[in-house]
């Protein structure tokens, strides 16, 4: 349906037809933020905003705002405010505030999955602060009206967040034995400004990864094949060999359940997380001479316990939240009977799982450099 109406309104602008009087009549909301009100608004009122793209001038946008207990009431309030017609099929992304975002947001995703006229690729992103504020703020040097989404896209790819959509928010909402993540989002003193990654117990925001450390939280969450990482030895996480930038990464995945007692009931389990990472080293600054092999291993061996600190840190965190964005509750599922699975929450459970990081990092290149 998005890409229906977008070729609609391309052939329009581009044609000059006189049918772009329909386009106008037409409000596409591309963006939506959801805020807890103050309390001066009243209990379990909302602070909703919406964003709609102007056909002219292209770069700019119209942006309405109300409070309303739901958002099928805000939207009756847009359309009396606006003199178009309120349509949701051009939806991009949808902005959380943090406060909303640790208080669940099922209840808000439910009614925007539910309507037919929303695509489930739609983004969902938890906004560190005010999600209104960050949407009705000002960023003259960039395309206002695909500023957000443009940004989204671009770091998704580069895998330094989550590709979190309404479709696999759902899934892991409410598939047994993951939990779902969503990037963070932030306004900087130049702009907006990836923060992290959003972590959640069920569907309420718990905990946050830092930016810097997103790619190493993407080793555990699955395989991909694209990416960049910067090591300081200065950072005290095992590398003591100086100052590295790999690129072109690549990693593979693999979990291993191992049941410590024999009714294979889940309360003792055993986790081991294999990561084969392999990249190019593009940066290297230090006193190993990596012409050398000897060398070459030791700093692939300073990266292997990095990684492992670092990974194993993370995991530590998400069973402090009982938050499992890994999915290791779907392997630990798929390793004993259904009625042994449902004898106890997984969340409960997780907390006292004892889970083993076992890197295996290789440097496939180090650059044009030459023997001495």
């Amino acid at each position: 349906m998005r890409k229906g109406i977008s070729l609609l309104i391309a052939i329009v602008l581009l044609t000059g037809c006189r049918d772009e009087k329909v386009i106008d009549r037409l409000g596409f909301i591309s963006t939506i933020a959801y805020d807890l009100a103050g309390s001066e608004q009243g209990n379990n009122m909302l602070h909703i905003s919406i964003s709609i793209p102007k056909a002219q001038p292209f770069n700019e946008r119209v942006l309405l705002s109300t409070y309303a207990k739901t958002s099928k009431e805000a939207r009756f309030t847009f359309s009396r405010q606006n003199n178009r017609q309120i349509v949701n099929g051009q939806l991009r992304s949808v902005l959380f505030g943090k406060t909303l975002a640790e208080q669940g947001l099922w209840s808000r995703i439910d009614t925007l999955v539910r309507d037919p006229g929303i695509d489930s690729e739609v983004s969902v992103v938890v906004v560190s602060g005010d999600a209104n504020a960050l949407l009705k703020s000002k960023y003259p040097q960039y395309s206002e009206s695909r500023y957000i989404d443009e940004l989204i896209q671009t770091e998704t790819k580069s895998r330094d967040i989550p590709n979190t959509n309404l479709h696999s928010f759902t899934r892991d909402y409410f598939d047994d034995g993951i939990d779902p993540t969503a990037p963070l989002l932030k306004k900087g003193d130049m702009g907006l400004e990836i923060d992290g990654i959003a972590l959640f117990h069920e569907d309420r925001y718990v905990a946050r990864i830092a930016p810097e450390d997103a790619l190493l939280f993407s080793f555990l969450t699955g395989n991909f094949h694209t990416g960049d990482i910067t090591v300081s030895s200065s950072g005290g996480d095992g590398i003591d060999t100086g100052d590295i930038m790999m690129g072109s990464l690549s990693s593979k995945r693999s979990i291993t359940i191992r049941h410590l007692d024999a009714l294979r009931d889940g309360n003792h389990l055993d986790v081991t997380i294999k990561l084969k990472i392999r990249g190019s080293l593009m940066e290297y600054i230090g006193p190993l001479k990596l012409q050398q092999s000897a060398d070459q291993i030791k700093l692939e061996s300073d990266l292997n316990k990095y990684v492992e600190k670092k990974t194993e840190a993370f995991i530590r965190r998400m069973q402090a939240v009982k938050a499992d964005p890994i999915g290791i509750g779907l392997y630990a599922r798929s390793s004993m009977r259904y009625k042994q699975w449902k004898a106890a929450d997984w969340h409960d459970r997780f907390p006292h799982v004892k889970v083993h990081v076992k890197a295996d990092v290789k440097i496939k290149d180090i650059g044009k450099l030459q023997q001495s």
